[in-house]
This record gives structure tokens, C-alpha cells and sequence, in this order.
């Protein structure tokens, strides 16, 4: 399993831009790209922000909605704070990053249409920040 922890996290402020803090390390072992990347202790994230934007999609939104909210958190939360810290550390390059947030996502079991649907967000959404 390429995650080498668990995800540990406290909610600060809901209504803070990064309002989740990691109370321990994330360790994630890419097979992609051979590296080891670590998520700090006390490192402030949204989580997995982009699916917020999918559910605003018009007909399929609250398709998506209900098809990738798991108990109460997106599906795929461990992984968009990996995806996070990798771009916001600047550690690889931004197209890498997202190659790794797929490849922790698959990791994880995740179905797969919702892995694409989640690289497919992140790709076009980096497109539209640049």
C-alpha cells in the first residue's frame, strides 16, 4: 500500500480556506515516480476542494454529489491532501503532482471512473489557474 499512514486530521474553522490541519504525518511511496512524499504535521489544507466545483456542474452535479460523498467526506480525501501539499510545496512539478494524487487514488481502491472524473477536475482546473 503506497500509503505508509493514516490520515489524521482536526477541523479548525469551517469557514476558513484551509480549515483541516494534520495532526501526523502522511507518508505516500510513489511507484510512479520512485519518491517518497511526506504531508507535515500540522499542515493546513481544504482537503479535496475540486469536487465542490463538480456538484456546481449543471444535469450531472448532484449525480456526482451523491455517486462521490462517502460518510459524510469526499471520497478520495486522503489523497486531495497529498495532491495539495505536493502543489503547494512546489515539490514536483504541478502536472506531476496530479499523475500522483491518480496514482494515490488507484491506490486506494477508488472506482475508476471517479479517479478519472477527480484527474480529469484537477487538470482542467490547473488549465483555467494558469
Amino acid at each position: 500500500m503506497p500509503f505508509h499512514t493514516q490520515l489524521e486530521v482536526r477541523l479548525l474553522n469551517d469557514r476558513s480556506v484551509y480549515p483541516w490541519m494534520t495532526l501526523s504525518p502522511l507518508v505516500f511511496e510513489s511507484d510512479l515516480t520512485g519518491g517518497s512524499y511526506t504531508v507535515p504535521r500540522y499542515f493546513r489544507t481544504d482537503g479535496a476542494s475540486l469536487p465542490a466545483a463538480l456538484v456546481a456542474l449543471p444535469v450531472i452535479g448532484p449525480m456526482l454529489f451523491a455517486r462521490y460523498f462517502g460518510s459524510g467526506v469526499w471520497l478520495g480525501f486522503r489523497s486531495g491532501v497529498l495532491h495539495d501539499s505536493l502543489l503547494r510545496s512546489g515539490e514536483v512539478p504541478k502536472h506531476l503532482a496530479h499523475k500522483i494524487f491518480r496514482e494515490a487514488l488507484y491506490s486506494e481502491g477508488y472506482p475508476e471512473d471517479l479517479i478519472e472524473t477527480y484527474y480529469a477536475a484537477v487538470v482542467d482546473y490547473s488549465k483555467l489557474k494558469d
